[in-house]
C-alpha cells in the first residue's frame, strides 16, 4: 500500500497548519449540518407528537426525496469540487462560472419535478401495502415538497460553491436563519397557532418550503460578496457547455451513487414495512439519530473536501493526503465520544421524537447499533472527503452500489423477514453495509489509484494568479 492513515506526509508547521484549517472550516460545518438535520428532525418531531401515521407518512415521502435529488447531489458535489479546485490556484472566472452552471442546470431539474408533483400519489405506490392514513400523509407531504423544489436546489448548489471557496460560516448562518424560521413555522403551521389555521403535515412541508427560500435569498447575498465567486456576472451567468461538463463529470458519479443508495432505501424501507408499521417508525427515529451522530463527520468531510481540494488544484498531493490523516483523526475524537454517550443514553434521544412505550422500545435497537459503529462513520466521512476533492466519485459510486445491493438488502431481508428478527435483523444488515463501505474507500485511498484522477481534475482549472493558501 502507498498510503497510510498512520503516516505523516508533512510535519511540523505546515502540519499544524493543516490540523487548524481542517477545524476552522469543520466547525461552522458541523453547525451548519446540525441545522440541516433539524429540518427533518422538528418536522419529524413534531408530526410524531401528532401522530406516529403522520410521522412515518413524511418519512416515507422523503425515501422519495432522496431519489429526486439526484440530479442536484451531481451539480452540487461538481460545483464543490470545481470550486474548491479553482479557488486553490486563483482561477475566479472558472469558479464562478461553475457555480452558475450549477445553478442552471438545478433550476431545469426542479422545474421538471414541479411538474410531477401533482402524481407523486403514484410515486408512492412502489411501497406496496402500506397504512391507508400513513399514505395520505405521505403524498401530501411529498406533492408540497415538490413544488417547492427550486428551494432545496439553490440551497444546495449555492452553499457548495461558498463551501468550495473556503467559506462554512456563511452557509451555517443561511441555514441558521431557515431553521429558526421553521421551527416557528413548523409549530405554528402543523398545530394552528399564532392566528394560522391547523395543517398538519402540508404545514409542515409548507414550512420547510418557506424556510428554505429564506436562506437561498441569504445564500444569493454571500455569493455577490464573496471574492472567489463574484466575477463579471455578464461573463459567467450564460449557460456554458464546457463548464457544464466538468460539473458533471465530477458530479454524475455521486449522482449515481445517490439514487442507487436512494433506490435501495426503497426496498430497504419494504422490508422494513413487512416488519410492521410500529417497526418503520423506530427505524425512522433510529434514522434521525444516525444524522443527528453524522454531523461531527459531514463537517469533518466537507472540510476535507474543501481544503484537500485547495491543495489539489495546486498538485499538492502531500497535503492532500495530510488532510485525509488529519481529518480522520479529528473526526475519529468526536464521533467516538458521541457514539458512547447515544450507546448509554438512548433514551433520552428517542423521547424528542415520540413518547409511545412500544416505539421507544423498538428504537433503542437501532440507536444503540449506531452508538456502536461510530468509528466507521468517522473513517467514511474523511474517505469521502478526499476521494471528492480529487475527483473520484466513481469509486464511491460503484462501493456505495455494491455494498447496498449486494450486502444490506440481501442481509436486512435475510435477518430481518426469514429469520424474523424485525427492526434488528434490518439494522444489522444496514450496519454491514455501513462497515464495508468505509473498509474499502480507505483501501483505494492507501493503493494511491486516486492520483491519476486527481490529476485529471487539476488540470480542468488554468492557474491564474495565486493563492493565499500555503
Amino acid at each position: 500500500m502507498k498510503y497510510s492513515l498512520l503516516g505523516q506526509s508533512v510535519r511540523g508547521d505546515e502540519l499544524r497548519f493543516i490540523s487548524k484549517q481542517l477545524l476552522k472550516l469543520a466547525i461552522p460545518s458541523m453547525a451548519e449540518n446540525s441545522l440541516q438535520m433539524l429540518f427533518g428532525m422538528v418536522d419529524t418531531a413534531f408530526l410524531g407528537h401528532l401522530s406516529w401515521q403522520a410521522m412515518s407518512g413524511a418519512g416515507l415521502a422523503n425515501q422519495l426525496i432522496f431519489v429526486f435529488q439526484v440530479v442536484i447531489v451531481a451539480a452540487a458535489v461538481g460545483v464543490n469540487v470545481i470550486v474548491s479546485n479553482a479557488t486553490g490556484v486563483g482561477n475566479k472566472r472558472k469558479a464562478s462560472a461553475s457555480l452558475w452552471n450549477g445553478v442552471h442546470l438545478c433550476l431545469l431539474w426542479s422545474a421538471l419535478l414541479m411538474g410531477l408533483a401533482p402524481f407523486s400519489s403514484n410515486f408512492l405506490r412502489i411501497f406496496g401495502s402500506v397504512d391507508k392514513v400513513v399514505f395520505e400523509y405521505a403524498s401530501t407531504y411529498l406533492k408540497t415538497i415538490l413544488f417547492g423544489m427550486p428551494s432545496m436546489a439553490l440551497m444546495a448548489v449555492l452553499g457548495a460553491a461558498l463551501r468550495g471557496s473556503g467559506d462554512t460560516k456563511t452557509p451555517m448562518f443561511a441555514t441558521g436563519i431557515a431553521n429558526l424560521l421553521n421551527v416557528f413555522l413548523d409549530y405554528a403551521m402543523i398545530y394552528g397557532r399564532f392566528g394560522f389555521p391547523r395543517m398538519e403535515v402540508f404545514g409542515a412541508a409548507l414550512a420547510t418550503v418557506i424556510s428554505r427560500f429564506v436562506g437561498v435569498f441569504v445564500l444569493l447575498l454571500a455569493v455577490m460578496k464573496n471574492p472567489h465567486l463574484n466575477e463579471d456576472t455578464r461573463k459567467v451567468v450564460k449557460l456554458d457547455l464546457t463548464n457544464l461538463r466538468d460539473i458533471v463529470s465530477v458530479g454524475l458519479p455521486a449522482a449515481g451513487e445517490n439514487f442507487m443508495f436512494s433506490s435501495g432505501l426503497l426496498i430497504f424501507a419494504s422490508i422494513l414495512l413487512a416488519s410492521g408499521p410500529m417497526a418503520y417508525a423506530g427505524h425512522r427515529i433510529g434514522i434521525n439519530i444516525e444524522s443527528l451522530s453524522f454531523m461531527p463527520g459531514w463537517g469533518i468531510s466537507v472540510a476535507v473536501t474543501t481544503l484537500a481540494g485547495q491543495y489539489n488544484g495546486r498538485r499538492r498531493l502531500d497535503k492532500v493526503t495530510a488532510v485525509a490523516r488529519q481529518g480522520f483523526i479529528i473526526a475519529a475524537l468526536i464521533q467516538v465520544s458521541v457514539g458512547m454517550f447515544i450507546f448509554f443514553f438512548p433514551e433520552l434521544l428517542i423521547s424528542l421524537f415520540t413518547s409511545q412505550v412500544e416505539i421507544v422500545q423498538l428504537a433503542k435497537i437501532p440507536v444503540r447499533l449506531v452508538g456502536l459503529f461510530q468509528i466507521f462513520l468517522a473513517l467514511e466521512s474523511s474517505m469521502n472527503g478526499v476521494l471528492r476533492a480529487t475527483g473520484n466519485t466513481t469509486f464511491g459510486m460503484i462501493v456505495s452500489t455494491v455494498s447496498m445491493w449486494a450486502i444490506r438488502l440481501p442481509l436486512a431481508y435475510f435477518f430481518s423477514v426469514k429469520m424474523g428478527l424485525g427492526l434488528l435483523g434490518a439494522w444489522l444488515g444496514m450496519m454491514s453495509d455501513m462497515g464495508l463501505r468505509s473498509v474499502l474507500k480507505l483501501l483505494f485511498y492507501m493503493s494511491g489509484a486516486w492520483e491519476k484522477t486527481a490529476l485529471k481534475v487539476s488540470s480542468k482549472v488554468t492557474h491564474v494568479g495565486g493563492s493565499d493558501l500555503s
